[in-house]
Order: C-alpha cells, then structure tokens, then sequence
C-alpha cells in the first residue's frame, strides 16, 4: 500500500499524499490518477466510512454499513518505478525508497507541510505523498489527493489504492499552505498470506481507507510526482521536508535502512536524506 494511496504500493495500497491541481486529460474517457491517466470507468470513490476488500479475484467496495457497493475485477498493470526520471517533470520526478526482505512492515508514517501554492498555474498536477508498495509494484497504497477525485488551484488529501488497472479513493479534503500532514501506512491484521492495511493522515478527518485480502506491501517511498509542469515557477517554491519517519516492522523492530533516492537534477529537482535510517529519518525534497 503507498500509505493511503495505495498505489498499494500496495503497489495497491499507499501512504499519505497531497495534491493540489488537476490537469485536463489528453483524452475524454481518461483521467490523471497517481498512476497517471487511466479509464475513468475504472476509478471508483469509496464512500466515507467505507472500505475495500479481496474477494477471489475481484475487489469489493464496501460502505460503512457493511454493504457492498461495487465490485471491480483488476487486470494486471505494473506499477513499478524505475530509477530513471522522466525530464519535464512527467511521472514519479524525485523519491527516496527501501525494498523491505525481512518480517512484514508494520508501519510507514512521515510528517509533512503543505508547500506554497505554485506561482504560475497551468493546471498542473503535483502529488506528494509516502506509500508502500508489494515487492511485485503492482500495486499501491498512500495518503494523497488525486486529479480523478476533483481539485484546483489548492492542495487537498485523501487516500488512494491502486491494484492492477482499477483506482480507488476517498474524498478529497481541502488543506491550508503551512498545515503540517501526519500520513501513516500500517499493517492492521493478517490472514493466511494475505494482509490488511490501514492508510491515513492521523490529523485530517475523512482520510482513512482500509483495504483487506491484499499482498504484502515491502516498497515504501516518499515521491514527488508531477504532470503538466512547464518551468520552475510551476512548482512550490522552496523545498518539502518529511520528518519524523518511522518504519516500524510488524515484528517491532526498526530495521537498519540505508535509503536510495532518485532525483532530476537537470531539472533542479533533487532528493537528500538528511537524516537515515528507520526512526526519526528526515527527507527533504528540494524543488
């Protein structure tokens, strides 16, 4: 899971997100998603309280009475992300990652603030966001707002999943420039070789997402993703900061993490770890 947005990186299921503008899709029946422009007959809201689970080979979305609302059968779409980076800020532009290969990852959260409103708006879409993904990228779960569900010319969260070519989220909430995000990904429960996560921002009502029956994520990030940017000014001024993150692993320990980072330096946009390691770890994407 990328911690609430799952690009449950969870590969299906992710950690915590923001997004801020939509950008016009190339093509009628396509809209941006953190998987970048997939079909919107297959993006689908997950109503407030609601959840999502495995069922066999389809996934069920289910309300906060227990009723199931939808039911959506994926096709395989890898979502893995190289270590190269796209110039003109297309796709996954800067990020940091671990590739878990021990006990399962209990926990993924960071603390972030929402960063400058761009000072030239050309409808451009920025996701910022921590995630865990499954070893096999074919999925992701994360914390962030996404183009699908709405937005403008402001920053809003919500949590996404993303499995196979279906994308999942929860309604998008409007945040403050300086308000700091607390996005976190974590295990919930486990049966047989499936897992349940839980994806958030523990400070911003509205964002939970839950998604049972899913692989185990093992990828974490923290990524800037963009599209439609032009020039520097199409970016937030400065630089973002993710402090305080912690992986915590679903044995209790804080595993030994020497971070990789990817970066586009011809375009100014450049990834640097701080601080290493699994506790109180600082990332600073600089744009």
């Amino acid at each position: 899971m990328r911690a609430s947005t799952i690009t449950l990186g969870f590969g299906a299921l992710v950690g915590a997100l923001l997004l801020p503008f939509t950008l016009a899709a190339p093509v009628a029946d396509t809209v941006l998603t953190p998987g970048g422009y997939r079909p919107n007959a297959n993006i689908t809201q997950v109503p407030v309280g609601g959840r999502i689970a495995h069922v066999g080979a389809d996934i069920h979305v289910i309300d906060a009475a227990g009723n199931v609302v939808h039911v959506a059968t994926p096709s395989p779409r890898a979502t893995k992300t190289t270590g190269a980076v796209t110039p003109e800020e297309t796709g996954w532009v800067a990020y940091a990652s671990w590739l878990n290969s021990g006990a399962a990852i209990g926990s993924f959260k960071t603390t972030w603030s929402v960063p400058p409103v761009p000072a030239t708006w050309v409808g451009q879409t920025i996701f910022l966001f921590n995630s865990i993904e499954p070893a096999t990228f074919d999925a992701i779960m994360q914390p962030y707002g996404g183009s699908a569900a709405g937005g403008g010319e402001y920053w809003a969260v919500a949590t996404w999943y993303l499995y196979g070519d279906q994308t999942f989220f929860t309604t998008p909430v409007e945040v403050s420039v300086g308000q700091a995000l607390d996005g976190i990904v974590q295990l919930v429960g486990t049966s047989g070789s499936t897992y349940n996560y839980e994806s958030q921002f523990t400070n911003v009502a509205g964002t939970a997402l839950i998604v049972d029956g899913g692989e185990e994520l093992a990828w974490a990030t923290i990524t800037l993703e963009a599209y439609g940017v032009t020039q520097a000014s199409t970016y937030p001024s400065g630089s973002t900061v993710f402090s305080n993150t912690n992986l915590e692993l679903s044995s209790g320990e804080f595993p030994s993490i020497t971070w990789s980072t990817a970066s586009d330096p011809a375009d100014g946009i450049t990834t640097t770890i701080n601080v290493e390691g699994s506790t109180s770890a600082v990332i600073t994407i600089t744009y």
